[in-house]
């Protein structure tokens, strides 16, 4: 055995056990789980609705310094004008992405707090604090009051904002 070999640590293995758990154990294992699984639930609708807050007012800052640059500028500053709002049209964009990417997290979260929350069996006693949770989402006219679908809207008018922005920083 290398020096090396020796002085990496050891993790220890667990022991195979014969006996069987008890229904009981496994069902106070599934709700320790379920525990942990409801706060990564709340940790994720917490997190994204602070990066969602983040990326609004963001893209709110980029436009409201283009609008006022628009507003003093001088011809020559039309470059500098054009620039702030392609930059805010890269960042509505990247902001979208992000929050599809983080409603992934929120979904997975969710799924693993209901399977867990089925597997115990709590029914209608298991956390569903929104809809999409109770699976009451079942019509294209609910789909449209869901939170990402609004912040979808709201950074396309950012964008749509950004890109008049550009073309009236290079049109005028």
């Amino acid at each position: 055995m290398t020096e090396a070999e020796k002085a990496r640590p050891t993790v220890p293995q667990p022991r195979a056990t014969t006996r069987p758990r008890s229904a009981a154990a496994e069902r106070a294992e599934l709700v320790e789980l379920y525990k942990v699984a409801v706060e990564e639930y709340r940790f994720q609708v917490q997190l994204n609705w602070d990066r969602a807050k983040y990326l609004l007012g963001f893209n709110i800052a980029v436009i409201g310094a283009g609008t006022g640059l628009v507003k003093v500028g001088s011809n020559p500053a039309r470059g500098l004008v054009a620039g702030l709002f392609i930059v805010g049209l890269i960042a509505a964009a990247f902001s979208i992405f992000a929050i599809y990417l983080q409603h992934g997290y929120y979904r997975s979260a969710r799924d693993t707090m209901t399977a867990l929350a089925r597997r115990i069996g709590l029914g209608d006693s298991a956390v569903a604090t929104t809809p999409g949770a109770r699976s009451m989402r079942t019509t294209a006219v609910s789909q449209i009051g869901k939170i990402q679908n609004i912040l979808y809207s709201l950074l396309l008018v950012a964008a749509s904002i950004d890109a008049y922005g550009v073309y009236y920083a290079f049109g005028k």
